[in-house]
C-alpha cells in the first residue's frame, strides 16, 4: 500500500503525544480531526443508487483545513473562480518574506494572529501605495490576492506572502491604466523600504517591540517574478489552497519509525532530493503549521474582491474585453456516482446520531471509495 501523509500522522501521533508536547488550542483540534477523518467516529451519509438500488455509505469528512484529506472540491472550485476573475493585462508574483529576527513573533500564543494580520496589513498597504506612484504606473485603484504560506520544501518553518498582481487599475480620474512592460511592475528597492517602513508602523501602533537591528537591514525579502496571462501562476497559487504543507505524492517511505519524503533543493537549482527524519519529527514540523484559530490565510485586495464586480467590469471593458455572462459561474461539486452504474446517487439520510448514541456500533455496510461527478 503506498503510504500516505495521513497514514504518517496517524501513525506517529501518539508517540508526539507521549512526549508532553507544548501544543496550542489549535494544534490540538487539528489533531483531534486527523485522527477522525473519515472514520466512524465522524459519522456518515447512507446513498442509495435509484438505477440499481443498492445502498452505499461513506464517512464524513472533517473538513478541518489542516487535514490532508480533505479540501480537493475547494481547491478545484476556487482555482476555476478565480480563473474567470482574469483581466486582460500583464500578471506578477510578488512574494513577501521577513527577516529571521521577526519570525519568533509568529509564535506568540494568543497574539500570534495579529502578527500575521500586520503581515498582511504591511505587505498589502506597501504594495498598493507603490503601485499608485508614479514609479509604479499610477493605479490609484488596483486590485491583488495574497495567499499566505508557512513552510518550505522541508517542512521546515519559513512564512511568506504571495501576492497575484495584474498590471493594470484606475487612475486617479477613473481611466484604465497599465504597466508599460509586461515584465515590469515596479522597482524593487522602492517597495522593500516602503515595506520595512509599513512593518515598523504597524508594529508600532500594536505597541509590539522587535530587536531594533532588523530595521537596518535594506535588503528585506521581496520578490517579483512576471507570469504573463496569470492562468499558470493562479493554478501554481491553488495547489496550495485548502492544502497541507505536504502531499502523498512526496511520501516515499513510512518505516517503524521514521518518515523518507521527496523536496526540491530550489536553492541548489531545482534538484530533487530525499530527506528521512523521525516519524516524531515528521509530525511535529506538520503540527507547526496548524494556522491560529480565525486567520483567513486567503485575502482579496481591490478590484480582485470578490464583491468587486463592478469595477471589473468596467476594467473588462477598458481592456477590450467582453463582459461576463451568468453562464460563467462556478458549478458546485457535491453529488456522489454509483460506482456501478456511473449515475448519481441518493442520500438517505445522515447517520450521524447513531454514532452518538452507540459509538461501537459498526457501519451499516462496507463503506466504499464514491467518485464525484460536477453538477453544472
Amino acid at each position: 500500500m503506498k503510504p500516505t501523509v495521513i497514514g504518517a500522522l496517524r501513525k506517529f501521533l501518539p508517540g508526539l503525544m507521549a512526549t508532553n508536547p507544548p501544543l496550542s488550542r489549535e494544534q490540538r483540534r487539528a489533531i483531534w480531526a486527523i485522527e477522525r477523518c473519515r472514520t466512524p467516529a465522524m459519522g456518515g451519509t447512507l446513498y442509495v443508487c435509484p438505477q440499481c438500488g443498492k445502498e452505499h455509505f461513506a464517512y464524513h469528512s472533517c473538513n478541518h483545513r489542516s487535514c490532508p484529506q480533505c479540501g480537493n472540491a475547494t481547491r478545484q472550485q476556487w482555482v476555476r473562480r478565480e480563473l474567470n476573475k482574469l483581466i486582460n493585462a500583464p500578471y506578477f508574483m510578488v512574494t513577501f518574506t521577513l527577516p529571521q529576527e521577526l519570525r519568533h513573533c509568529f509564535f506568540s500564543g494568543n497574539q500570534s494572529k495579529v502578527f500575521y494580520d500586520i503581515f498582511f496589513a504591511a505587505a498589502s498597504n506597501s504594495l498598493k501605495e507603490k503601485l499608485a506612484t508614479a514609479k509604479g504606473f499610477k493605479a490609484v485603484r488596483s486590485g491583488f490576492t495574497a495567499v499566505l504560506h508557512t513552510w518550505n520544501q522541508q517542512l521546515l518553518y519559513h512564512p511568506h506572502l504571495h501576492f497575484l498582481v495584474p498590471g493594470a487599475g484606475l487612475d486617479e480620474t477613473g481611466k484604465v491604466v497599465q504597466v508599460k512592460k509586461p515584465n515590469y511592475l515596479i522597482h524593487l528597492p522602492l517597495l522593500q523600504a516602503a515595506f520595512r517602513d509599513e512593518f515598523r508602523s504597524q508594529l508600532k501602533d500594536h505597541h509590539w517591540k522587535v530587536d531594533p537591528v532588523v530595521w537596518d537591514k535594506t535588503n528585506w525579502g521581496i520578490h517579483i517574478q512576471p507570469c504573463g496571462e496569470g492562468r499558470a501562476a493562479l493554478k501554481y497559487l491553488g495547489q496550495y489552497v485548502a492544502r497541507t504543507a505536504i502531499a502523498d505524492s512526496r511520501i516515499v517511505k513510512v518505516t517503524k519509525d521514521s518518515v523518507t519524503f521527496r523536496w526540491k533543493d530550489r536553492a541548489g537549482g531545482g534538484g530533487e532530493k530525499l530527506q528521512t527524519i523521525s516519524g516524531i519529527e515528521f509530525v511535529r514540523r506538520y503540527l507547526r503549521h496548524v494556522l491560529p484559530s480565525g486567520l483567513r490565510a486567503i485575502r482579496y485586495y481591490g478590484f480582485c474582491h470578490p464583491a468587486a464586480v463592478k469595477i471589473r467590469e468596467k476594467l473588462r471593458s477598458g481592456l477590450g474585453m467582453a463582459p461576463l455572462s451568468s453562464n460563467n459561474k462556478v458549478p458546485a461539486i457535491k453529488e456522489y456516482q454509483c460506482p456501478q452504474c456511473h449515475v448519481a446517487l441518493r442520500p438517505t439520510g445522515d447517520l450521524g446520531a447513531l454514532w452518538k448514541m452507540n459509538p461501537n456500533r459498526g457501519p451499516p455496510v462496507k463503506p466504499i471509495k464514491l467518485v464525484r461527478t460536477r453538477s453544472c
